[in-house]
């Protein structure tokens, strides 16, 4: 029977311990592109800088534990579909508004100042209509800018 060094158990167990901890940072710290959306209002184009939530990770964590967010910021969500989308505030830690967005980029819905939640059970907001798109932005922005659904928005990926 071969020996087991009592050096390789300590770097087997510190490998146990080290590596789920450098996939949940990761996980939890993922790296979004920086974008832009333009809402097309009544008095003229407001551009946004948006943080790209293009994949499953990134949209699940969102704005998650976020303190506060710029003025003309937010997260663009994009998906792969147009459908219903349902969002919730888990750990969010600032209001926000719900913009969502169809395929040809129309304002389908919006969620305003949608609360943070620090419960384990937490409500869920859904678009009315099938989007492609979801922006979030600070809570009041959308009544702020007038941004109103049947507004048309500039995404360009």
């Amino acid at each position: 029977m071969a020996k087991i060094g009592v050096r390789s158990v300590l770097y087997t167990i510190a490998f146990l311990i080290v590596s789920p901890l450098v996939i949940l940072y990761l996980f939890l710290n993922p790296q979004y592109r920086v974008d832009s959306v333009v809402f097309l209002t009544k008095s003229g184009q407001l551009r946004i800088n948006v943080e790209i939530a293009d994949s499953p990770m990134k949209q699940m964590i969102g704005l998650m534990n976020r303190t506060s967010l710029p003025e003309n910021a937010g997260m663009l969500f994009v998906f792969g579909d147009e459908s219903v989308r349902h969002f919730w505030m888990k750990d969010t830690l600032i209001p926000l508004d719900m913009i969502f967005i169809s395929a040809d980029k129309q304002i389908v819905s919006i969620v305003k100042n949608a609360e943070p939640c620090k419960v384990l059970v937490c409500p869920t907001y859904s678009s009315e209509f099938p989007a492609k798109y979801v922006v979030e932005v600070n809570g009041g922005f959308a009544d702020k800018n007038k941004i109103n659904i049947g507004g048309s928005v500039e995404i360009n990926l």
